[in-house]
């Protein structure tokens, strides 16, 4: 490697720390039952969400597609499939409400519960 070039490709260590951030993490368990990584990492990051909303909303939360994207890095293309996703499989619940219209957000836990015990039979051994 030409010296140079080495000593100017160093990065300050306060620069890798601004550039890694924070890490991203997902349920693993969520891939094979919501169809992709995608639609697993965006469940996840929902039911983080749902965790923290106000329990007099019964679950509901609002988010935004800049704020799902900051969140989980996904593109409006990639949010737009995993919702689809997981609006199928009925793990999501959307609803528009407000003026200005917001979208808003619940997760079925007792779905998600379900796809996981149907998919741990399916596994187990007979």
């Amino acid at each position: 490697m030409n010296a140079p070039l080495a000593s100017t490709a160093r990065l300050h260590p306060e620069l890798l720390l601004q550039i890694l951030d924070v890490p991203l993490s997902f349920h693993r368990c969520l891939v094979p039952i919501s169809g992709s990584v995608t639609a697993a990492l965006l469940l996840s990051q929902a039911i983080c969400n749902a965790q923290g909303a106000d329990p007099a909303l019964d679950g509901w939360f609002s988010k935004s597609q800049d704020e799902w994207g900051e969140e989980t890095g996904l593109t409006r293309w990639e949010q737009a499939t995993a919702r689809r996703l997981l609006r199928e499989a009925g793990f999501l619940e959307e609803q528009r409400l407000g003026m200005p219209a917001k979208l808003w957000f619940r997760v079925r836990p007792e779905r998600v519960w379900q796809a996981l015990q149907e998919r741990a039979g399916a596994l187990a051994p007979r």
